[in-house]
């Protein structure tokens, strides 16, 4: 068998950055609304005896020629065992012939394409004068959400909400350093009214935010929430916002931000407004009122890993980055 790449969390930071990640995600999201590629929904199994789940994401893609595979493991446990709360492998091979090209560190991928999907959904239905942000949690998915948002728009404050101060405060500090702009812990919960944008990082299985506390206008990216019985977001803010999905069929399986109020009779499936891609694409509207309040809802899609992969790969074939090894 010809040799296999291995690429490392180091490789896949040092090679790709944000705003490409952007526009990767921006090309993705409208093959997958087009339906040109294959994404049969993801397998989410249960280790009910580890408190934890894995994920198998597969995915195929006539366009790139490419074949690629992310296995996630997610134990909520392992922040006590100071392990990270996520553990992720890409695999990626020629669809025309089946050879395997390389094997990825997925928990870098999953933290890049991430952000990279809210940012892409932040620079279509954001408002364009939105300076202030406002991030729930305080681990790695919010450190690429706010980077994310100062990749789009001119962001000059950011406010974390954190439940451990000493996360919260750890976070600010570093954000400061990377992105250059005042980052500080969220005094009260009414600090929220100031956010142009919002992302909710976190595991909560109810909602992070009293919708009282949204300022008119703003624009919100849900992405912590990827079961049906975890919710982030109010079922006020559902009902009340425009809603934009990274895939309908995926989020009506699996978004219980999404299927908390449509099981409380406030909301039908219809109430999902767009598919990013179809923004994207121009078959439908973003934001069309300075007033409306706009929502991301995010569980995830191959199609982000697989794009971000094929890249990858590119860069490993041309500038060498990674480890050849036999298999």
């Amino acid at each position: 068998m010809p040799a296999i790449r291995v690429l490392s969390r180091t490789d896949v930071e040092c090679a790709l950055g944000m705003k490409e990640a952007i526009d990767l995600m921006r090309k993705g999201f409208y093959l997958l609304s087009e339906g040109k590629v294959d994404v049969p929904m993801r397998v989410n199994m249960p280790l009910s005896a580890h408190e934890g789940r894995a994920l198998f994401m597969p995915i195929y893609s006539p366009v790139h020629t490419r074949l690629a595979q992310k296995i996630v493991t997610i134990h909520p446990g392992n922040d006590v065992r100071g392990l990270p709360f996520i553990h992720a492998l890409v695999f990626i091979a020629d669809a025309a012939t089946g050879r395997p090209l390389a094997i990825m560190d997925g928990e870098s991928i999953t933290s890049l394409r991430t952000g990279a999907g809210s940012g892409l959904a932040t620079d279509l239905l954001a408002r364009e004068d939105a300076t202030v942000a406002a991030v729930f949690g305080a681990g790695v998915q919010a450190r690429a959400q706010l980077e994310a948002m100062c990749a789009v728009r001119p962001i000059t404050k950011a406010y974390v909400f954190g439940r451990r101060s000493d996360r919260a405060d750890a976070f600010a500090r570093k954000m400061i350093a990377r992105l250059g702009i005042e980052v500080c812990v969220a005094p009260d919960p009414e600090t929220l009214a100031m956010a142009d944008v919002i992302a909710t990082a976190t595991t909560s299985l109810t909602p992070v935010f009293d919708p009282q506390n949204l300022r008119p206008g703003c624009h919100i990216n849900g992405i912590g929430s990827f079961r049906p019985d975890m919710t982030e977001i109010p079922a006020e803010t559902v009902t009340a916002a425009t809603v934009v999905v990274d895939q309908r069929a995926a989020c009506l399986a699996e978004a219980g931000d999404i299927l908390v109020p449509i099981a409380r009779g406030d909301i039908t499936a219809d109430h999902i407004h767009a598919e990013i891609g179809e923004i994207v694409a121009g078959t439908k509207p973003g934001r069309t009122a300075p007033n409306e309040i706009t929502l991301f809802k995010s569980v995830g899609n191959a199609i982000q890993d697989l794009v971000v992969a094929n890249r990858l790969v590119e860069l490993a074939q041309s500038e060498g980055i990674g480890t050849e090894i036999e298999i």
